[in-house]
């Protein structure tokens, strides 16, 4: 031990000051740690800046919504977070668990449950800047993650990350809310990353389950590495995919700081869509800009969708390197800048199919009833199956998505497996040169020419459940 000199001591004790005062001091901090429902109300109540509250495990079933309303700092976040990630489950039957209000908020490593009538997970609104969203579970909420403005004048929370999170709903909730994993409105420099997203679907007619958008004057947001698989472990209903639009915003509650005072205004402006991956989701586009100006949608892969759409004026979008069944299609007079794409469809207006077959299906489902002297139940049925059948397979032709070219190239891109089949498939070295995104769904980076769609297969290996555990852990694995 003689080497471990006076100088050296010295020179150790001063690299690890300069360590630890890089590091957060939350990072740091002795945790309060709590172990049921009351302790963490308390705790969320009393909480300063640079506190961590932590979650032992077990259930916690709150009896009214939890406010965080204190102020962490940049270097001094208030963290929320389970001792073990994944084993403290919030079970929450209100409209809302926790309404973030305040700035530098961490919440990581829980499960939240909805049940009941359980609405938002996470309500975030306000001042409620910089909050991170990190590492949890959301499971059976209508919209598990909202924001919005609130206040006389609007204050919209801004530069919030959502992150390597899971959501999913065990089946189709049928209710008047939006049923939607991450529903955005206005704020600056939301990062959407790494999320995994399944099975959002709203049961009430003519009504669409989303798993994620911003809209409402949203400005500089990003979707990027998110997987998305809009019928995973149960089927019906209409399911959209990712979106900057959304379904569009009331006037009255934009986030009006970078579109002004307008009439006809855009719901997004200089956002981004990149890396995503977006699987079966068979009656509605897998991406879809509505009113998205300055928009850039890259190097996502969409299956078994009907490709990427931007719609109205308003949109302006470059769509560049992305992977698809189905086509890009610019609707009523949107400006969609297409470079490097590869669309398996030919007819844009096949992705009214769908419409067309739900509305003859549903028109004719009670004529038994109303004509039964010469139309039985029976004769109904078999109508309603021959419409159903028929026009699904138009669907799937190439007309519409033809997804044969893409099953050829990859082994089981249903199932969610986009490894190689075919060592010349087309999407390889396709695309742009130098690369619009310098990195892929599994973050390596993208050099030379790009690959078409979410994975540069010529930087290594990138398997879907391999990186799925390597993210989210048991919160994805104990599904």
């Amino acid at each position: 031990m003689m080497w471990l000199n006076q100088e050296t001591l010295q020179r150790g004790f001063r690299l690890l000051v300069w360590v630890l005062a890089g590091l957060p001091l939350a990072l740091m901090a002795e945790p309060r740690v709590v172990e049921d429902a009351d302790g963490l109300a308390r705790a969320v109540t009393q909480a300063e800046a640079g506190d961590v509250i932590e979650l032992r495990p077990g259930d916690y079933r709150l009896g009214e919504r939890l406010n965080l309303r204190a102020d962490g700092t940049e270097s001094e976040p208030i963290v929320i977070r389970a001792g073990t990630p994944g084993t403290a489950v919030i079970h929450s039957s209100r409209t809302t668990a926790f309404k973030l209000f305040a700035p530098h908020w961490e919440i990581r490593g829980l499960d939240f449950q909805g049940e009941g009538s359980g609405n938002h997970a996470l309500h975030i609104v306000r001042r409620a800047d910089h909050a991170v969203i990190e590492g949890n579970r959301f499971r059976n909420f209508h919209a598990a993650i909202k924001a919005n403005g609130e206040g006389d004048p609007r204050r919209f929370p801004d530069n919030v990350h959502v992150r390597r999170n899971v959501f999913v709903n065990d089946g189709i909730h049928t209710t008047r809310w939006p049923v939607v994993a991450i529903d955005i409105v206005g704020g600056q420099g939301w990062r959407i990353e790494e999320n995994f997203i399944a099975d959002m679907a709203q049961g009430q007619r003519g009504r669409h389950g989303s798993p994620g958008f911003v809209k409402g004057g949203a400005a500089d947001a990003l979707f990027d590495r998110n997987l998305v698989i809009c019928e995973w472990r149960h089927t019906g209903e209409r399911r959209i995919g990712l979106s900057l639009g959304g379904g569009g915003t009331s006037p009255g509650v934009l986030d009006r700081r970078r579109i002004g005072d307008c009439e006809t205004c855009p719901e997004t402006l200089d956002s981004r869509m990149t890396n995503n991956i977006i699987l079966n989701c068979p009656d509605e586009p897998g991406i879809y800009v509505n009113r998205g100006r300055d928009a850039l949608v890259a190097n996502n892969t969409v299956f078994n969708a009907y490709g990427i759409q931007g719609r109205f004026p308003e949109t302006r979008a470059r769509v560049v390197d992305n992977l698809m069944t189905g086509t890009v299609w610019a609707r009523d007079d949107a400006e969609l800048e297409k470079t490097g794409n590869i669309e398996t469809g030919w007819f844009d207006k096949a992705s009214y199919i769908p419409g067309l077959r739900d509305h003859l299906t549903h028109r004719i489902s009670d004529y038994h009833v109303l004509y039964p002297s010469w139309i039985s139940e029976g004769a109904v049925r078999w109508t309603q199956d021959f419409i159903e059948a028929s026009l699904n397979q138009v669907r799937g032709s190439f007309l519409g998505q033809h997804s044969r070219p893409v099953e050829r190239w990859l082994l089981a891109p249903e199932f969610g497996d986009l490894r190689l089949e075919d060592m010349d498939a087309r999407p390889l070295g396709a695309g742009s040169a130098p690369p619009e995104v310098d990195h892929d769904f599994c973050g390596q980076p993208r050099e030379g020419r790009a690959d078409v769609g979410a994975i540069q297969y010529s930087a290594g290996t990138c398997h879907l459940p391999d990186e799925l555990e390597r993210r989210h852990g048991r919160l994805f694995t104990d599904l």
